[in-house]
């Protein structure tokens, strides 16, 4: 693992002739170091790549989120404005009559009185029974009832 140029020399030995150093003792050795030093080196550089891939996603989501903004602002027209083309009839004269308060289509407008609220004085009579008015009241089932 220390000596790089034996390493090296090695695996292109064995990389030659794959089929006949497959059970080389040297070949099998060179080959789990090389795996290994190539581990610790990507071990090394992760960090590194984690933070090099946050700051191009961040980077991403900041140009995404200008361009969504940048065709909302372009879509999006100002409070008042007319939707799509300005006809002749959408002239400045023409708004005027909403600034008056009137109506542009000459409809007549309701005009309430003053009116005074109702009397609170509101007296509600209570309704007299007599027992006779209760004897009058038919009871069909009762009688059915009794005979049996």
């Amino acid at each position: 693992m220390d000596d790089g140029l034996a390493r090296e020399g090695v695996l292109a030995r064995c990389n030659e002739h794959r089929e006949e150093t497959l059970t080389d003792q040297e070949c099998a050795n060179a080959r789990r170091a090389a795996a290994t030093l190539a581990l610790e080196a990507e071990r090394a550089r992760a960090p590194q790549l984690e933070q090099e891939s946050e700051a191009k996603l961040l980077a991403m989501r900041n140009r995404e989120g200008r361009q969504a903004g940048a065709e909302q602002d372009a879509a999006t027209p100002a409070f008042g404005a007319p939707l799509g083309t300005v006809m002749p009839s959408m002239t400045a004269a023409s708004f005027d009559v909403y600034a008056e308060g009137a109506d542009p289509l000459g409809r007549r407008t309701l005009e309430v009185a003053a009116a005074e609220p109702p009397s609170n004085e509101v007296v509600i009579p209570a309704p007299r029974l007599e027992m006779t008015d209760l004897a009058a009241v038919p009871r069909p089932f009762r009688d059915d009832i009794n005979r049996q």
